[in-house]
């Protein structure tokens, strides 16, 4: 068996997230395939650990909500997956209030976690506000320029902070209203107040 090293928990830490992400948002058949074959990579190319060694990872969510909770869900049940008993989880639900979520990931800071797992903008803001070393994957964050107020934003945020974006193409927007064939009257767009990154 090989030795699971911090480096390789993180690297399949990350591929969890990435295929929790795309489960998560009801991609098409093409994106469960991706996600299938990235967890059945991950878990092939990292066997638990044989040194029993552990892992912990802080998992902050803003609020219950079904897409939210299915991406905690796919992240989690990835990772048990892939390092089982090796992993342990310390989940907790900011019940929709930004404060709390900083409240959470200083906490996950102060007891020294692995791994922050940070479900929607505000627990991402809160978790890049906190720490500067512990790894932080994000998910449910539509836009990670807007929402850690990166100037030039180049699609990486670097550092410790890493994750998925839920954008949906904007292209492929533009031209579904493009090719309407009846006069347009009315458009409108709707934006979440609480997210910073859907105003802008």
């Amino acid at each position: 068996m090989r030795k699971i090293t911090r480096r390789s928990f993180l690297a399949a830490a990350a591929a969890c997230g990435a295929a929790a992400a795309l489960s998560a948002c009801g991609g098409s058949s093409a994106s469960s395939a991706a996600a299938s074959s990235v967890a059945s990579s991950t878990a092939a190319s990292v066997s638990a650990a044989a040194d029993g060694q552990k892992f912990t990872v802080g998992i902050c969510q803003l609020v219950q909500h079904a897409a939210l909770d299915a991406a905690t869900q796919g992240f989690e049940d990835a990772l048990t997956a892939a390092f089982g008993d090796n992993v342990t989880f310390d989940f907790q639900n900011a019940q929709g209030d930004s404060a709390t979520c900083a409240t959470i990931t200083n906490g996950f800071v102060s007891s020294g976690v692995d791994l922050i797992m940070a479900n929607a903008t505000p627990a991402l803001q809160a978790a890049q506000a906190a720490t500067n070393t512990i790894p932080v994957l994000g998910t449910s964050v539509t836009e990670y320029g807007v929402a850690l107020g990166l100037d030039n934003f180049s699609g990486t945020v670097g550092g410790n902070v890493s994750g998925t974006s839920d954008l949906a193409p904007l292209d492929q927007q533009a031209d579904m209203w493009s090719g309407c064939r009846r006069p347009r009257r009315l458009a409108c767009c709707t934006a979440l107040p609480r997210q910073t990154a859907s105003i802008r």
